[in-house]
C-alpha cells in the first residue's frame, strides 16, 4: 500500500509540475503607449460628441448622441486615430461637419450592408 501511495504521489507531483508550465514575455513600452493613446483618442471623441452644440446638431440630423457614442465605442483604434487626426487638422468650424460626415458615411455603409452599426438601419440587399 505504501508503495502504491508513493508512486501515485510521485506521479501526481510530476504531472502538476509538467502541466504548470507558464511562459511570460516582456511587454514593450511601444505597445503600452499605443494602447494608452488609443484610449485617449476615444475619450476625446466621446467628450466632443457629448458637448451640447454637437448633440443639438446630431439631433437635428436625426442621430442621437447615444448612437454616436456607441459607434465610437465600436470603432477600431486605427479608425479612431484617423478620425481624431482629421478633426485636429480641420478648421475650427469644421469639427461638427467632420463628425457628421463620418456618421453619414457609417449610415451609408449600413445601408449597403457593409457594416451593422445602427440597429435601426436595414441593409438595402435584404
Amino acid at each position: 500500500m505504501k508503495t502504491i501511495s508513493k508512486v501515485l504521489v510521485t506521479g501526481l507531483t510530476a504531472l502538476v509540475m509538467m502541466s504548470g508550465h507558464v511562459q511570460a514575455e516582456a511587454i514593450s513600452s511601444d505597445s503600452v503607449m499605443q494602447s494608452q493613446y488609443a484610449k485617449y483618442n476615444k475619450s476625446q471623441l466621446i467628450e466632443m460628441v457629448s458637448r451640447e452644440d454637437v448633440q443639438n446638431k446630431l439631433v437635428s440630423l436625426g442621430v442621437s448622441g447615444d448612437d454616436a457614442i456607441a459607434r465610437i465605442n465600436g470603432m477600431t483604434d486605427s479608425e479612431i486615430a484617423q478620425l481624431n487626426n482629421d478633426i485636429n487638422e480641420a478648421p475650427a468650424g469644421g469639427i461638427v461637419g467632420t463628425v457628421l460626415t463620418v456618421l453619414a458615411v457609417i449610415a451609408i455603409l449600413d445601408l449597403a450592408g457593409v457594416t451593422d452599426v445602427y440597429p435601426f438601419i436595414r441593409p438595402i440587399s435584404n
